[in-house]
């Protein structure tokens, strides 16, 4: 791949030669999410139990940020890629005619990508992850299919295709678990108690 590709920019960065071919590139792309996701998300854990220590729902909460949000950077990554001037080389590495659909794709990905990224802020947790999970699920679940059916129906091998249908998949499927693990746990943690307003002084407008 080219220089531009932020694929190929991952790979680089992580010591993959540029002679290795885009298919080398495509997989150690997909690999790289998921070795860097559990290192941070342990890392990420193990700091927070020794600041705070020991919470029932953390460790699901702290795995859904780094899925969403680590999820989104990399969905950026992938836009980038589609609307970058190597885009027709990549539709074919990936076993796809180039089209203009890469464009709206590529700033889909990037929408969808934006929306777990904001995560990362404690005060977007609320329904905005819940949101973010939601476009996550529909859009990978079905990138997910579409791969299955190029794959069965066309014989696209490609690793661009292959390589996408696990990736989507896990990441789709935990992001609702964890969301729904961290839900209900959050919701059966009772919250403090409001001060009552005759002891407040009066709240700021």
């Amino acid at each position: 791949m080219a220089p531009t590709s932020p694929a190929a920019a991952v790979a680089r960065a992580l010591g993959v030669p540029d002679n290795q071919g885009d298919g080398a590139v495509i997989v150690w792309f997909f690999a790289a999410f998921w070795v860097i996701l559990v290192l941070g998300f342990l890392t990420h854990w193990w700091a927070d139990r020794r600041r705070h220590g020991s919470r029932p729902h953390r460790a699901a909460e702290l795995l859904l940020v780094w899925v969403v949000v680590l999820g989104g950077l990399w969905t950026i990554l992938a836009g980038l890629g589609l609307i970058d001037g190597d885009a027709h080389r990549d539709a074919i590495s990936g076993g796809y005619t180039p089209s203009m659909y890469a464009w709206e794709i590529g700033w889909a990905d990037i929408a969808i990508g934006a929306l777990g990224l904001a995560c990362a802020r404690e005060a977007l947790r609320g329904q905005w992850m819940t949101a973010a999970v939601t476009v996550l699920a529909i859009s990978f679940g079905g990138d997910a299919i579409g791969h299955v059916m190029a794959w069965s129906a066309h014989g696209d091998t490609a690793a661009a295709n292959v390589w996408a249908i696990p990736a989507d998949v896990l990441q789709a499927g935990l992001a609702v678990l964890l969301l729904i693990i961290y839900r209900r746990f959050r919701g059966s943690v009772p919250s403090p108690p409001r001060e009552p307003a005759s002891t407040r002084g009066a709240d700021p407008l």
